[in-house]
């Protein structure tokens, strides 16, 4: 390997840089942490990578707190978890011992990580750096669809789609090999190791040199992916809607989209082809996506977690209080408890007009607190 490389920079001078260790682990990290495009190897098609956290728990159970910690969790365009150990070459342990650990993180990680958990976890990420979630990831997307791409990352999750990431300045053989093999034998999940060799001038000039470990032509073809699912409209969502719960359901979901629209909101179809919405607009444009009506489930949820980045209901209590309005309606068994939840009401319950005054009363307080007008 190479031990300097030299830049001419625009004055035509020679300067050289020498590689060099990264001076500790957590500055390796922070430096992921703060240039994501350092991983764009890993990041697949989109080349973009979204950080979720730094030192992610992850848990051994369902609803148990993390047992261990995850160096870096990022998420690519496509909602795919990017998980990645960050390990200096003089750490001996960048081995058979790493590959074992992140092997316990990801299969936790799939069966046991809430998807509400991830969510907030990315707002604490973004508000700590001074930011606005809605905004960060609405700039991530590109003005695509957030719950659409939150509701993706669950299905991946769950499905075991997943890529594991292993970071060093320096890839050792032994390691290669063990990603080479697991990368070409692991589907859907994908395993890569990432090389950042550091340079560095006497006047302080950086040079980052990644480059990725595992992603064979061999593996690539085997984890080819489908093409994105061509969109659909309304029409054709309410038909899929009622082969899978039902005409009379199908009929309720139409009334509420027509109801949605009559008000001002704006209806379509979410990414994942799962769940119509209904969205409302600030006055500086960016949307709030307060409402869904779910295929899978057949229910109607309401998004307190999106509704979370709205001032009208930044707080908990004022998240807390529509919930109970939410349970208030007649019959209802709303499980949720959380200020970040997902309250749910069956469509056949919204086909009584008792249910059906009830929710669309709730539906236009939300609107008025939120001072939001539709598109």
């Amino acid at each position: 390997m190479n031990t300097s490389v030299f830049v001419i920079g625009p004055d035509k001078k020679l300067t050289e840089l020498s590689r060099t260790s990264y001076d500790s682990e957590d500055l390796f990290q922070a430096l992921l942490g703060d240039y994501p495009d350092l991983l764009r190897a890993a990041s697949g098609p989109s080349g973009r990578l979204l950080l979720v956290r730094r030192e992610a728990p992850i848990p051994e159970a369902q609803d148990s707190a993390g047992r261990w910690s995850l160096d870096h969790l990022f998420l690519d365009r496509d909602g795919v978890p990017v998980l990645v150990e960050v390990k200096r070459a003089t750490d001996t342990r960048a081995r058979r011992e790493v590959v074992a650990q992140m092997l316990d993180y990801a299969a936790n990680g799939v069966a046991f990580w809430p998807i509400e958990q991830l969510v907030e976890a990315f707002a604490s990420t973004v508000e700590a750096e001074g930011g606005e979630a809605d905004a960060k990831l609405s700039e991530f997307l590109e003005g695509g669809d957030p719950e659409g791409f939150w509701r993706q990352v669950e299905s991946n999750l769950r499905s075991g789609r997943v890529r594991m990431v292993f970071v060093a300045d320096r890839i050792p053989k032994e390691l290669r090999r063990i990603v080479e093999f697991l990368n070409e034998q692991m589907r859907p999940a994908e395993v890569l190791a990432i090389e950042v060799e550091q340079y560095l001038a006497s006047d302080g000039l950086r040079l980052l040199t990644p480059r990725v470990v595992g992603d064979t032509e061999r593996a690539a073809g085997a984890k080819a992916v489908s093409a994105t699912k061509p969109k659909i409209d309304q029409e054709e969502w309410l038909s899929t809607l009622a082969d899978v719960q039902g005409t009379p359901a199908a009929a309720v979901a139409r009334r509420l989209l027509d109801w949605f629209r009559s008000r001002g909101f704006e209806t379509g179809i979410t990414n994942t082809q799962d769940s119509a919405y209904a969205r409302l607009f600030r006055p500086d444009g960016k949307p709030t996506w307060p409402f869904f009506i779910r295929r899978s489930t057949g229910k109607v949820e309401t998004s307190l977690q999106y509704l979370k980045e709205n001032p009208a209901f930044a707080s908990e209590e004022a998240r807390l209080a529509l919930l109970d309005r939410i349970k208030s309606l007649p019959d209802q068994k709303i499980a949720t408890t959380r200020s970040t939840g997902w309250p749910a009401v069956p469509l056949q319950d919204l086909a009584r007009e008792e249910v059906w005054n009830g929710f669309t009363a709730i539906a236009e307080y939300v609107q008025q607190q939120t001072g939001q007008a539709g598109a």
